[in-house]
């Protein structure tokens, strides 16, 4: 009985693990797909991948086991703020914010305060900035 009880728990627990969901892709609205893709190809590094519609109005990123989807189309700004952002992790902070310097884009900290970098408690190293389009982007080092 207890090896039957035990095979059921290991059943069970392989199907849990099998139901768990994954993230696809994330798709972003853009106004401008040239200026997004300069953005998130040279200033944040992403890789860009093939995408299947080559209609010039997409473009595709790999996020490790993830999508990012530019998609150009008619333009609504939307409502925006720091809490509702892309966070891309990096392992060398200093050479980021080198190129964002480099590249004149303003950075802050969570609060706000220019050119600022948020250490958090656990360590980790955070500042944020808006991409053409105006949505925030967090960028930090939890490599």
């Amino acid at each position: 009985m207890k090896s039957l009880l035990s095979a059921i728990l290991l059943l069970f627990t392989l199907q849990l693990a099998q139901a768990q969901v994954k993230l696809n892709h994330i798709a972003v609205y853009v106004e401008d797909l040239a200026e997004s893709k300069s953005f998130y190809s040279d200033i944040i590094g992403l890789e860009e991948i093939e995408e299947p519609f080559k209609d010039g109005l997409h473009v595709w990123y790999k996020l490790g086991s993830s999508q990012l989807h530019l998609i150009e189309g008619e333009w609504e700004e939307p409502t925006l703020n720091k809490n509702n952002h892309l966070c891309f992790s990096i392992d060398d902070m200093e050479s980021s914010i080198k190129n964002l310097r480099t590249e004149e884009i303003d950075f802050e900290n969570w609060v706000g305060e220019a050119g600022k970098i948020t250490q958090r408690v656990d360590g980790v190293q955070q500042i944020y900035f808006t991409d053409p389009n105006g949505y925030w982007v967090e960028v930090n080092d939890d490599y």
